[in-house]
């Protein structure tokens, strides 16, 4: 194949290589801040490797060889590490993650060399030096008591020749595959025997198309490589390729193929005995030796895998496939699901037809009452059963857990800290709570500040903690959690607080507060979100330049969330981020007042009574009320709230909601049920307008606002205005 030939596979396959490596990148970060928690946790390092190794042979793949000459070292350090002649310290654990950083770099500049620029190189030049150092030098040996305990199923693999039979499809040019950089990635991982290519699947010259391809051939490779190392150099063509690896195969091996073939795991010896490895009587010999060895210390105590070999003469590599194929049962047993890939804006595009979907359906719901024909009616209440679960299982689609993006943070807490000397417990609570994919990464960056603000002005130093009757490390807890049909996404820690009296005086000097004015706590607490504010005293890198926190408050408005903080001076100061669960469909309840129309969250409806007359009062503070139960509830009056032009009935209605202040009431005129609310941005003009988040379509044309609980909750049971300073 030409050189453009193979420059136009490149260019065609990238966008598919550089998406499966980033995932694989940002694996190995959250491996190692792992491994740094359990460093003895051989399932991680193996895990480790595996990602490692699966960037280099995809790179391979496509002859990136910048990422697979780098790639190497760092693959080399971790099987090391395998093989107990190395044991991971802060001082490997940085070196790794410093190099995952030029590996990504790298990866996203695999198609523009010219990005690779002099400083990278030198920087890359010198991480190469340190990861030789220890490789070569080893000087962080392991005990050597550790060094056998993980020494099973790491023997030197032996050179075996396997056979490569591969039968490429048609369609394998017109996918952007190319067959040869497989055979050149091959050819590197040994010796290649002999290759011969098949001509049955080759039509006559004058059947033949240019753009179909036709190839097959059989390769004769001499390798150390596994089985999974060869079927990898297949991975983005797996689906247009008939592919077979075999080798011959002695006794052993025999085995641990029959080992691998096994439907299911059973425990190790139920599976060696199985497969004819070991007798039965053997096994409980040897598990009885296990047992009589409970009381030694973990270091020295023998493993089962150990004992086998030891006394019952199992082959190691036998040993090593079923200690193999229980590791990928326990990686398998999470999910296993199969997973395809699906262009965001793709997937866009669906819901906001869905969106269109469920007003028409509204609409036809509402021709079809008027009709009064009971056969449409019941036809339109079955087509919108089955339009709620087509918009439940769509919006699932696009739910993903807070989690993966809060691991992410991981890294941002242990370099940050370490920058600022700085010790920090990092905790995530709830990282399986799920939110809209959109709204999970528009959070990432608001998320990130707020952290770092954290880090930098609440954490204190060890000494200045330890001063005040503190550990010295600090804590930070990263949660999120389902609250009435939102999510509550809250950043914690044990630091400082906020300096109330000292952010006041900021507020007075850049006029952001009139002189004498002293403002609530949480009117002063949410001053430190102005544009432009810092209580710095000098500018870092991390902070004392005023920007950012303006913008947290600002993005987080715009995915229509709120912000709220609680500050204990000297205890520390908690962040809490109230976002909807999806920017796209809700369950609505809606109400009317006049000829307006609102729709409250259905999530956040706890109940509806009737009220009027003489049960509603004005309280000391101008709130109107109603007693429920014997408690007093606040009510919100929407026609007084909004100025809306009705004349108020002899008997209205208030919807009791929930927010996180507590319980209070909406007076409403009449109720029109529940129903599927689209929800459509507000325009400018009503951005700022308070208690509203959004607004919909109804299936007759006319638009109905859609109440923001939280927003009006703040109105009703807000604090009293500011007063002056004596």
């Amino acid at each position: 194949m030409s050189m453009d030939a193979d420059l136009a596979f490149i260019a065609q396959a990238m966008p598919a290589f550089i998406s499966e490596a980033a995932e694989q990148i940002e694996a190995i970060e959250t491996l190692l801040l792992e491994l740094e928690e359990q460093p003895d946790n051989r399932e991680l390092l193996d895990s480790l490797f595996r990602c490692a190794h699966t960037v280099k042979g995809s790179a391979g793949i496509f002859g990136l060889n910048r990422v697979v000459e780098f790639t190497h070292h760092v693959e080399t350090l971790l099987d090391k590490m395998r093989d107990g002649e190395l044991v991971l310290n802060p001082e490997i654990s940085t070196l790794l993650l410093q190099c995952n950083d030029q590996i990504k770099f790298l990866v996203d500049t695999a198609a523009d060399e010219s990005a690779d620029t002099p400083e990278q190189k030198d920087l890359r030049a010198d991480l190469v030096v340190q990861l030789r150092a220890l490789t070569e030098g080893g000087a962080t040996a392991a005990p050597q008591a550790a060094s056998a305990s993980v020494a099973v199923g790491n023997a030197p693999a032996q050179e075996r020749i396997w056979t490569i039979s591969a039968r490429f499809g048609q369609e394998t040019f017109r996918n952007g595959m190319d067959p040869l950089s497989i055979s050149r990635y091959l050819h590197d991982m040994g010796k290649v025997v002999s290759v011969r290519c098949g001509v049955d699947g080759v039509p006559p010259l004058v059947n033949l198309n240019p753009e179909s391809c036709y190839l097959s051939f059989v390769m004769q490779l001499q390798t150390t490589a596994s089985r999974e190392d060869i079927e990898g150099a297949f991975s983005f063509v797996i689906d247009d390729c008939e592919l077979d690896v075999v080798a011959p195969e002695t006794h052993e091996q025999q085995l641990a193929r029959a080992i691998e073939d096994m439907p299911e795991t059973p425990r190790l010896g139920d599976m060696l005995v199985s497969v004819g490895a070991l007798t039965q009587d053997k096994l409980v010999q040897v598990l009885s030796n296990q047992q009589s060895s409970r009381g030694m210390p973990a270091v020295v105590k023998p493993k089962i895998g150990d004992l086998l070999e030891a006394q019952a003469g199992v082959a190691p590599e036998v040993v090593a496939a079923a200690l193999g194929k229980q590791q990928k049962m326990r990686e398998s047993a999470p999910s296993e699901e199969r997973y395809i890939r699906v262009q965001a804006d793709r997937l866009d595009a669906v819901i906001n037809l869905l969106g269109e979907l469920v007003i028409a359906g509204a609409g036809a719901t509402l021709l079809a009452r008027e009709t009064h024909g009971e056969a449409l009616i019941e036809a339109n209440l079955h087509m919108n059963g089955l339009i709620e679960e087509i918009r439940n299982g769509t919006l699932g689609l696009r739910m993903v857990p807070v989690g993966e993006t809060f691991s992410r943070f991981r890294r941002v807490v242990r370099d940050t800290a370490s920058s600022l000397g700085k010790e920090v417990n990092f905790e995530i609570v709830g990282g399986d709570a799920e939110l809209d994919k959109s709204m999970v990464e528009k959070i990432a960056d608001p998320l990130m500040h707020l952290v770092r603000n954290s880090l930098d002005h609440g954490l204190e130093p060890p000494q200045e903690r330890i001063a005040a009757g503190k550990p010295a490390a600090g804590k930070l807890v990263l949660s999120a959690r389902h609250e009435t049909g939102a999510i509550l996404i809250r950043i914690e820690d044990d630091g400082r607080g906020i300096n109330r009296e000292r952010v006041l005086q900021r507020a007075w000097n850049r006029g952001l507060v009139e002189p004498g004015i002293v403002p609530s706590d949480d009117d002063i607490n949410m001053l430190i979100f102005e544009p432009g504010f810092s209580t710095a005293e000098q500018v870092t890198n991390l902070s004392g330049r005023g920007v950012g926190m303006d913008v947290v408050r600002r993005n987080i408005e715009a995915l229509r969330g709120s912000l709220r903080l609680n500050s204990q001076p000297g205890k520390g100061l908690q962040v809490d981020i109230r976002l909807p669960l999806t920017l796209a469909i809700i369950d609505g309840f809606m109400v009317g007042v006049g000829r307006s129309k609102f729709v409250l969250p259905l999530e956040s409806v706890v109940e509806v009574i009737e009220a009027g007359g003489d049960n509603l009062r004005v309280d000391e503070r101008g709130r109107h009320c109603v007693e429920l139960r014997g408690a007093v509830l606040p009510v919100v009056r929407l026609r007084t709230l909004y100025t809306v032009e009705s004349e108020l009935p002899e008997r209205v209605s208030v919807v009791v909601v929930h927010s996180p202040r507590g319980k209070y009431g909406i007076e409403v005129e009449v109720l029109l049920g529940q129903n599927q609310t689209v929800i459509k941005p507000l325009g400018r003009l009503f951005k700022t307008l308070r208690g509203i988040s959004g607004s919909s379509i109804l299936g007759n044309g006319e638009v109905a606002l859609i109440l923001d609980v939280v927003s009006l909750g703040e109105l009703i049971t807000g604090v009293e205005a500011p007063v002056a300073a004596t």
